[in-house]
């Protein structure tokens, strides 16, 4: 690079010093024809905070607080319904403990932008980024409040024979049970007798499938969790185990049902810990329970982001007024996002924006120079692997995980930058960013991905959901300053986000630098 600038510096030698230096805001002049304009343009985001409908939380609120388990962890609520219909305790809180998610998260934008100028007034660019996101994130869980144990199923050998003996006792007893009922025995179907046998049949036949969908889980997704037997609702489950056991035996003579239901001993401990969970832990009988994602980590992806072309037209040139009209295609070449990370910062969109661009400068007492840019894009259909949940679901199933067709909605956007010029060569000023888009549409490809998720998951899950939180809109207000020397144009911004609404807009800090050179070809 600098022995670029120094080739350079005879040509920009002879340009004028009084010129406005690079920008962080679109400018509306082009290069002169025949000259070819390099911007180097390094953006670095980072955040630690997103604006969520309620207000401004840190990235990894879903596991942090006293109780870690239902509000985020789709398995877990699922779990807790169970475990309140198995022990009759109707607010139950299922807990993994008091948790500390920890996340910092940073995405580097590197494009280089070449410019060439076609007429006076009309150029054509194209933008080439690399992109590098990094993420860190670390759990500390204290599990002294914790009321929730490994599934035995994961950790014990003899877990699935224990269970199946069990479930196979309980099945047989009921249906003796509802046999007799049926041909008449306990005086039915009008004696009080009978109308006990029936009031144990519903409640055999509900702790049954509570207890079932607890050890096994719902569709293809096991549960990685189940209570502890010392816990209030693992003493409760017992009871009513052993309560339904002696009621078959001893008043309605149905034996053989005389298995004890395995629940955790213990809380989670290595190596069945709440990180081996996220990727997946492997049982003896070869299921897998967990999510199926990256451990919490320093992970960092990089990649090549959306390359842009762009043509850029000089309506008005004046002395004090300029205005230029600019049309931008930016293509799917980026590095698609990951369906394997908890919390992913994406590289690039990977499909097709067509954007139109106004820009207008104003110079005032050949001082203040004020610059506005309107821009508005639509973001053509394509698809996208994600797993189906809603938006407050923190950890999916990677049952959940298939390719959708995916309509990212449009989006406008107004940046208004005024500069005071102190120096010829040097200018300092506010920015001031505002960026909408619409929601995002989600829809399966076929009625057989459908129906695939909705056996996975054991219920129907419409694609949609996923459309929650995708519309956002934030505000950013910075500080900018820029530079004209000899040989090259600089500028540098440090913004803020302020504000933001939506489903999950990162409150992030933006530093840019704007380098620029130029060199006359032909």
């Amino acid at each position: 690079m600098r022995s670029a600038l120094l080739m350079l510096a005879p040509a920009l030698a002879l340009a004028r010093l009084d010129r406005v230096a690079a920008q962080t805001v679109e400018r509306t002049d082009t290069p002169k024809q025949g000259v070819l304009r390099v911007t180097f343009d390094p953006r670095i985001l980072t955040w630690d905070r997103v604006y969520t409908g309620n207000g401004l939380a840190s990235l990894g609120a879903p596991l942090t607080g006293d109780t870690v388990g239902a509000p985020h962890i789709p398995l877990v609520a699922r779990l807790q319904q169970d475990v309140r219909t198995a022990s009759g305790i109707p607010d139950f809180v299922a807990t993994l403990g008091h948790g500390l998610l920890a996340v910092y998260q940073e995405r580097r934008v590197t494009p280089l932008n070449v410019e060439l100028g076609v007429t006076s007034r009309l150029s054509l660019a194209v933008t080439v980024p690399v992109v590098r996101t990094a993420t860190r994130a670390a759990l500390q869980l204290s599990q002294a409040n914790a009321n929730l144990g490994s599934n035995p199923r994961a950790t014990l050998s003899g877990a699935d024979q224990q269970y199946t003996s069990f479930f196979g006792q309980f099945s047989t007893a009921l249906a003796q049970l509802r046999d007799s009922v049926a041909t008449g025995h306990y005086g039915c179907p009008l004696s009080p007798e009978c109308a006990q046998a029936q009031a144990l049949l519903t409640r055999g036949d509900t702790l049954h499938d509570a207890l079932q969908r607890m050890i096994y889980g719902v569709g293809g997704v096991a549960s990685p969790f189940v209570p502890l037997i010392s816990s209030s609702a693992g003493i409760a489950i017992a009871s009513g185990v052993a309560q339904v056991q002696q009621q078959l035996q001893t008043t309605f003579h149905v034996p053989g049902f005389t298995a004890s239901f395995l629940l955790a001993a213990d809380t989670l401990s290595a190596p069945y810990t709440f990180d081996a969970y996220l990727p997946g832990v492997v049982g003896a009988n070869g299921a897998v329970f967990g999510w199926g994602y990256n451990p919490f980590r320093y992970a960092w992806r990089l990649g090549l982001g959306d390359v842009e072309l762009a043509a850029k037209y000089r309506l008005v040139a004046g002395g004090t007024y300029a205005a230029a009209l600019g049309v931008l295609a930016r293509l799917p070449t980026g590095t698609r996002d990951s369906t394997l990370e908890v919390l992913d910062a994406a590289v690039a969109d990977h499909q097709l924006d067509l954007e139109g661009r106004v820009t207008q400068e104003l110079t005032l007492a050949h001082r203040l120079w004020l610059n506005l840019s309107v821009r508005g894009g639509t973001q053509r259909p394509g698809t996208r692997a994600r797993r189906v949940s809603p938006l407050d679901a923190f950890l999916v199933p990677f049952q959940a995980t298939t390719v959708l067709n995916w309509d990212p909605g449009d989006y406008a956007a107004i940046d208004f930058a005024p500069l005071y010029r102190f120096l010829p060569q040097f200018a300092a000023g506010v920015t001031i960013g505002y960026w909408s888009k619409r929601a995002d549409q989600y829809g399966y490809r076929t009625a057989q991905d459908s129906l695939a998720i909705a056996t996975a998951l054991g219920a129907p899950t419409p694609a949609n959901v996923l459309d929650q939180g995708t519309s956002a809109r934030w505000l950013r207000l910075g500080v900018a300053f820029t530079y004209t020397g000899p040989a090259v144009e600089s500028g540098f911004t440090v913004e803020r986000t302020v504000s933001g609404a939506g489903g999950q807009v990162a409150a992030a800090t933006v530093y840019r630098l704007v380098l620029r050179i130029s060199r006359k070809l032909f």
